[in-house]
Order: structure tokens, then C-alpha cells, then sequence
């Protein structure tokens, strides 16, 4: 793990050599900036550029390895042109899930608003419904243990959908999952939660209890 105190100056000085001006917006997503890093953690940076190309890909690549650590740095790279076109029912978890270290992330975004946010939370669901009835069925055949590892894998995907019909419900965007624990009063929400944020907690019904959130919710949406 790292210290992201001493880590951001020396990513920053990295791509900023890397690209010069071409570096439009950098910023931190995913569990360092959750604050829910284990070992295994990627480094999630938003990098846009004014445009990508797989050399572009292949410069980050090596500038983050002059960087400690920079080997586990992967996250959302793009142009502008392609974040201008980007689909805007995704727009509002990228903006509330990115710490922005260079740049001005809000400029370079299209306009969205709450019918978008909504469909998205419907999007995000409706994933997920079609996840735990693939993974239900695809793994009957597979032992206890390997089927509660890929129901652990959903858990963890759970949380993103939950977040953000959160923010639908209550106008609100929580960023981590022991906030957003603290935010629900479903018993059904919390226990499903509570395992994604401790996945030796799940059990085999935590499908079922998936399957039973998945439909209530988009019929509600």
C-alpha cells in the first residue's frame, strides 16, 4: 500500500512529463480514495488527455514506472473528445467517485441531470439482476467455496448499484460503503452491504436476498 501523501506529487510530476500540456484532468478513483485498500489494491487515476492513442497508453505505462508502486496504477484513461461523448447516465457516479488532482474534471463533462442519474441507478440494476441469475445458474455446478467467491465478486459490484440508487432516493451521493451503511434503514440493504464490505460474511441465500433487491428496485425505478 501507499502512502498517497508522498505517492501524488511523484505520480503528477510523472505524467505531467510524460505529457506536458496535454494533460487535460488527473484525479483519483476507486478504494484508495474510498479509503478501502486491501494488499491486492489497484492505484485507480482518471487520466484525460486531449486525445488517446495506444502510444499515448504505452507512455502512461512507462511513466508510471518511474513512480513506487506505479506498477498497480490502472484506472480510466480517455481523450476529450470521447469524455465529451460519454453516455450521461454515467456521468454522475464518475464525477462524485473522482478526487480531481489536475484540472477542471466539471469542464471537460457533457451536461447530465436527475432523469439521467436515474437511469443510470436503473442501468446499474438491471446489470446486476442479470449478473446474479447468470452467476446463480453458471456456477450450480461448481463447489460451495467457488460459488460464495463469485457471489463475493457480485457483493462488491452490489455496492455501486446501491450507491447509486442512494443518490436517487435521497438526493444524496454517499462515497464510501460504511457511510452509505450508516445511511440505510432496509435490513435487507444493510446485511447485503454489511458482506460486501466483509465478504466472509456471504452466504448462499445472499442470491436470493440479490435476486429479491434487483426486481423490487427497478420496478420502483
Amino acid at each position: 500500500m501507499i502512502d498517497l501523501g508522498e505517492w501524488k506529487p511523484l505520480a503528477m510530476a510523472a505524467l505531467r512529463e510524460a505529457f506536458g500540456e496535454r494533460l487535460l484532468c488527473m484525479g483519483l478513483q476507486g478504494s484508495y480514495l474510498r479509503g478501502e485498500v486491501r494488499p491486492d489494491s489497484d492505484i485507480d487515476l482518471l487520466v484525460v488527455l486531449d486525445h488517446v492513442d495506444l502510444t499515448d497508453l504505452d507512455h502512461f505505462h512507462e511513466a508510471m514506472r518511474t513512480v513506487p508502486e506505479g506498477d498497480k496504477a490502472v484506472g480510466f484513461t480517455c481523450g476529450r473528445d470521447e469524455l465529451a461523448a460519454w453516455p450521461a447516465y454515467e456521468l454522475a457516479q464518475f464525477e462524485h467517485g473522482t478526487q480531481v488532482w489536475h484540472g477542471n474534471l466539471c469542464a471537460l463533462l457533457p451536461a447530465y441531470g436527475p432523469a439521467d442519474v436515474r437511469l443510470g441507478a436503473r442501468v446499474s440494476v438491471a446489470n446486476l439482476y442479470h449478473m446474479t441469475n447468470h452467476t446463480y445458474l453458471t456456477t450450480r455446478g461448481l463447489s460451495a467455496d467457488a460459488r460464495l467467491d463469485a457471489l463475493r465478486a457480485m457483493l462488491r459490484g452490489f455496492f455501486f448499484s446501491l450507491q447509486i440508487v442512494h443518490a436517487v432516493r435521497a438526493g444524496v451521493f454517499v462515497p464510501t460503503k460504511c457511510e452509505l451503511l450508516a445511511a440505510l434503514d432496509d435490513s435487507s440493504e444493510r446485511m447485503l452491504l454489511a458482506h460486501s464490505i466483509d465478504p466472509s460474511e456471504a452466504r448462499e441465500e445472499d442470491y436470493s436476498a440479490l435476486q429479491q433487491w434487483c426486481s423490487a428496485v427497478m420496478r420502483s425505478l
